[in-house]
């Protein structure tokens, strides 16, 4: 009887155990797949938080972001951000056929292309500008279905989210923005984190015109720029190409001062001395005039007869009467036009691009 009790005592104890384990074990599996669900909906939640426009369209410094043309010969491109400025900045675009910029601006919610002008060869900060086009290239939320009107009547909708999209660069899994163009045409856009544009797809029928991501490089984008320099042993004036390395955010002042200042030959003369500044180059639309104001030494530190103050002046008129692409320049010193013992302009007057008695420079 005493061995019956203890054996029902043991099994009792036994059960006990067991049902205590499965019961903790079970509590235990309950609470990992609540912690995990929690994780996974806080997840969802940081990931919803953080698709945001800066993400998938960031304005990066010094990097040049080069694309594959397929189907039309302007297609390929070339892309830079010249000047960035809080949420303010301006793409330079280059294709085989002309250079564009855009001025784009994160506000609202909104990414939008505020201004745009093609055959722009120069370099020029328009960030203050205030175009009348409102083209919202990205909308707020980052969700699919997504959709909004742009200039022209046209709809413009998120129509993927991670969408798998292959360029020469990489495969990228990026926010698709579909544009449609009626009578069939669209162009699907595709951004991804931390990069912007990878590719573009246009489509009418079979029809389509592709750019796509080739090459990223972090660097600053060369141009040229055809400066003139008097000639050390001759009264002429002798222009040639320099290479220019243009950095974000650079001061085109900065760039033209420099260069004036140092002539790549002991054969040219400088054209300003080096206490010179360039206080401001501003190109006037209205009148298509390039006015650029110096410092005082210009003229104080200039030591020139008529005959080479001619020349500097010529130099100064050439360099940048044909770098942005006018006739007319108009010359200032700390705000006040132009005026020597030799040469003097009023107000409303200026110099002009005088392309005779020109020669090549060759060292």
């Amino acid at each position: 009887m005493k061995k019956y009790l203890k054996l029902t005592f043991l099994l009792l104890i036994i059960s006990v155990l067991f049902t205590g384990c499965d019961s903790t074990q079970e509590q235990k599996d309950k609470n990992i797949l609540l912690e995990k669900n929690s994780e996974e909906e806080n997840i969802q939640e940081f990931d919803e938080e953080t698709k945001t426009i800066e993400d998938y369209f960031p304005f990066m410094e010094n990097t040049k972001l080069e694309y594959e043309g397929i189907g039309n010969e302007f297609a390929e491109q070339t892309t830079f951000f010249e000047f960035i400025e809080n949420n303010r900045a301006q793409l330079k675009i280059f294709n085989p056929g002309t250079v564009a910029v855009k001025i784009l601006e994160y506000k609202d919610g909104e990414l939008r292309e505020v201004f745009t002008e093609g055959e722009f060869y120069h370099i020029e900060n328009m960030l203050d500008i205030r175009g009348e086009s409102q083209n919202v290239i990205l909308k707020e939320p980052l969700k699919a279905g997504n959709s909004w009107n742009i200039p022209g009547g046209h709809k413009r909708t998120i129509s993927g989210i991670d969408v798998s999209i292959e360029t020469p660069y990489k495969t990228f899994k990026a926010l698709e923005v579909t544009t449609e163009f009626g009578d069939g045409k669209v162009q699907l856009d595709y951004y991804a984190k931390g990069v912007g544009l990878v590719a573009s797809i246009y489509k009418d029928g079979e029809f389509e015109v592709k750019t796509l991501l080739e090459d990223i490089e972090k660097e600053p984008y060369e141009t040229e720029i055809t400066f003139y320099y008097p000639l050390y042993s001759d009264i002429k004036v002798a222009y040639l190409e320099r290479d220019i390395k243009f950095n974000t955010n650079d001061s085109i002042e900065k760039i033209i001062e420099n260069n004036f200042k140092n002539p790549p030959s002991d054969k040219l003369l400088p054209v300003i001395s080096d206490n010179t500044r360039v206080n401001s180059i501003k190109l006037n639309r209205g009148n298509k005039t390039v006015n650029i104001d110096f410092s005082e030494e210009f003229i104080s530190e200039m030591n020139a007869g008529s005959s080479l103050e001619g020349s500097i002046l010529k130099s100064v008129v050439n360099t940048l009467g044909n770098y942005y692409g006018v006739e007319k320049v108009f010359i200032s010193i700390e705000g006040k036009p132009y005026s020597s013992g030799h040469f003097a302009i009023e107000e409303n007057e200026y110099f002009t691009v005088d392309d005779s008695d020109l020669v090549e420079f060759k060292d």
